[in-house]
């Protein structure tokens, strides 16, 4: 058992003894006054310019706004969004469980499972509690990121049907005006029209490019859980 841990500490799969844990800063009461303090001025509206009212200015908002609209951001990695959504390092992660399951992939269910649960006993640097309980904050991780993934498609598509509405309102707007005027105003009546159609094809496209964007990614993630899912319910307790 001695050869196989010193075996398994060369290749990084367990924690040495003898290594000390990292401990995290503690951050003062002061340093969290000063980050609200910064936060509510971020968040404060910028004083209106003369002559412009409240309603001028929410429009400009929102139309600034829906030019920022950050979509479904694709190729992020695991260790990324594990960071995104808050999941504190753990001494023994699970990842370190999955290539040891993997090295030992030549023995069946049963020995691996007994062999892994051995160097557990054995071994007070880790215990499988802590790896399932780091396997479970992941996968909520995940999960998570699935759900922001979702409301940051949805926000897009949102913003854009709401900019298609007001693109098309803007063309109806104006048409009604060109066609008051003269036959030769007829050329302007029909750039309008098609300026706003390839806008309007332009944000669907945009939308429907989520949407694939947004099944891609969970379909990944989702092959991920399970395999996940999978990994914990060879080790996890029945429930008593």
């Amino acid at each position: 058992m001695s050869s196989l841990k010193k075996i398994l500490e060369a290749a990084r799969l367990i924690e040495r003894a003898d290594v000390p844990a990292r401990d995290a800063a503690p951050t003062g009461d002061a340093d969290i006054d000063a980050i609200i303090r910064r936060a509510a001025r971020a968040e404060a509206p910028p004083p209106l310019p003369d002559g412009e009212d409240a309603a001028d200015a929410d429009a400009g908002r929102a139309e600034a706004g829906a030019s920022e609209v950050v979509g479904v951001e694709e190729g992020l990695t695991f260790v990324d969004i594990y960071g995104r959504q808050g999941v504190v390092e753990a001494p023994f992660p699970v990842e370190r469980l999955l290539k040891l399951v993997d090295g030992l992939r030549a023995l069946d269910p049963a020995t691996r499972r007994a062999a892994i649960t051995a160097m557990d006993v054995a071994d007070e640097t880790w215990s499988m509690d802590d790896v399932l309980a780091d396997a479970d904050a992941k996968m909520a991780a995940l999960r998570g990121h699935q759900r922001q993934m979702q409301g940051a498609a949805d926000g897009v598509v949102q913003a854009n049907r709401a900019r298609v509405a007001a693109l098309e309102s803007s063309r109806d707007g104006r048409l009604a005006e060109l066609r008051q005027q003269i036959a030769a105003l007829e050329a302007q009546i029909q750039d309008v029209v098609g300026s706003t159609a390839a806008d309007v094809a332009k944000l669907q496209s945009e939308s429907e490019s989520n949407k694939a964007a947004l099944l891609r990614e969970t379909q990944r993630i989702d092959a991920h859980i399970l395999n996940l899912e999978e990994l914990v319910a060879q080790f996890r307790p029945p429930a008593k």
